[in-house]
């Protein structure tokens, strides 16, 4: 794909709908990010559990997503409703998953978190996402993907800043002494704070997404095909090699989020283990996100300037230097608190910030009728990721300690440049 030394400008039209779609993903990441992380440790400091069964868990749900994303993908590429193809999806599954996230708060026993993650959140969330994720490739060109990325994922950060604020004011009012170790604890009261504001958030963005976005008219889709037929191409040797640079990229991709996936669902109990004071993370999170929300947006012009791939392995290389380096912030001496203050920001920017590049460069390699189910298979990227990553983190962490899950973390992003090196840029910039 080219394009010229002048690059396209953003109509008010769309810079309404990218707004629009920002919200949507602002939700999504305050929802993720309760899930993530407060799912999570409702099971270590409430239910007095190991971080084995976190593992579990996460790892479970990441199967059940793996499974659905695809499934409501198929059906929404599908769906030709008055309503859009998209956008129902956004409706049902902000409601029902966000509903079982308040009622999570209050589970009794192992086996009852499990059936809400892992079945309810599991199955609806990911009618949200699916409705979601194919909305950007959907209604934005090309050569205004990237920068377009950069302003939704900015919002996306935003919505972390959000959930780590309400966290903050948790931490704050909820927090006790562990009282079967060292650091802090968050109790089950601190948890519905959470959990019910980001459930609540998520429900009420998917009603704002369904009213407000705009899709293309169902008059301008191709025909619909049955959902048995879809999944049967999925494993067509024909399609797999016409799609070869999609797959590409998925791999690459995959190695990269593994990476991510040693840290994310260990980052808050890491947080709390460091036992620091809430204005200690508030300095740490005042510093650490206007860097991201910056970074982000830059990347987002970059990718269209320079296409998606040129400065990929300098980025990569960069922040892997600060994530693990984070294995010096505990030492014997205590926490180096000026040390935590400057690898934050790398941190953030490689679980948050790089997305901006990635996703723009594999919306550009789906299928434009077929993005849905793609978007599907795309999600091995996130799901298997948990999987791998939490196992592994969990192994790591359970034998060496906390800290190790950022040496881990770093080998993935190091060893995904290789990859990345393979797949064909998208964007040719004349």
């Amino acid at each position: 794909m080219e394009k010229t030394k002048d690059q396209k400008v953003f109509t008010k039209e769309l810079k309404i709908q990218t707004f629009i779609i920002g919200i949507v993903f602002a939700a999504d990441m305050i929802f993720g990010f309760a899930e993530q992380n407060f799912l999570n440790t409702y099971l270590v400091h409430v239910l007095g559990l190991t971080e084995l069964h976190v593992a579990i868990m996460v790892s479970l749900s990441a199967i059940m997503g793996l499974i659905f994303l695809l499934v409501w993908g198929i059906i929404s590429d599908n769906t030709r409703s008055k309503h859009g193809r998209r956008k129902p999806y956004l409706l049902i599954g902000g409601i029902i998953s966000g509903v079982a996230m308040i009622i999570y708060a209050f589970s009794p026993n192992f086996y009852w978190a499990l059936f809400l993650d892992v079945v309810i959140i599991g199955i609806f969330s990911n009618a949200y996402f699916a409705g979601e994720r194919a909305l950007v490739p959907d209604t934005i060109e090309p050569e205004l993907r990237g920068r377009a990325n950069g302003i939704i994922q900015s919002f996306a950060n935003l919505g972390i800043l959000v959930a780590v604020a309400i966290f903050l004011i948790s931490y704050e009012l909820f927090a006790i002494d562990n009282p079967k170790g060292s650091g802090t604890i968050l109790t089950q009261e601190g948890h519905l704070f959470v959990l019910g504001i980001g459930g609540i958030g998520f429900a009420l963005c998917g009603i704002i997404g369904f009213v407000f976005i705009k899709e293309k008219s169902v008059t301008e889709l191709p025909p619909k095909k049955k959902f048995f037929v879809e999944l049967k191409e999925i494993i067509d040797i024909e399609e797999f090699k016409e799609q070869k640079e999609f797959y590409k990229i998925t791999l690459a991709y995959l190695i990269f989020q593994t990476g991510i996936g040693c840290i994310l669902p260990f980052l808050f109990i890491y947080l709390f283990a460091l036992g620091l004071t809430t204005l200690e993370l508030l300095m740490a999170i005042g510093m650490g996100f206007p860097i991201l929300i910056i970074v982000t947006i830059f990347l987002g012009k970059l990718a269209d300037k320079h296409g998606r791939k040129k400065y990929i392995p300098a980025i990569i290389v960069i922040i892997s230097v600060g994530v693990f380096s984070t294995i010096f912030v505990r030492n014997d001496a205590g926490v180096n608190l000026i040390l935590f203050f400057i690898l934050l920001p790398f941190i953030l920017v490689a679980i948050l910030g790089v997305r901006a590049i990635l996703d723009t460069w594999s919306q550009d390699l789906l299928p434009p009728d077929k993005r849905g189910k793609f978007f599907g298979i795309l999600n091995i990227v996130f799901t298997l990721s948990q999987i791998v990553g939490a196992l592994a983190a969990g192994f790591i962490a359970t034998l060496y300690g906390l800290d190790w899950i950022f040496v881990l973390g770093t080998v993935f992003f190091l060893v995904s440049i290789i990859f990345f090196l393979r797949v064909e840029e998208t964007l040719v910039v004349d």
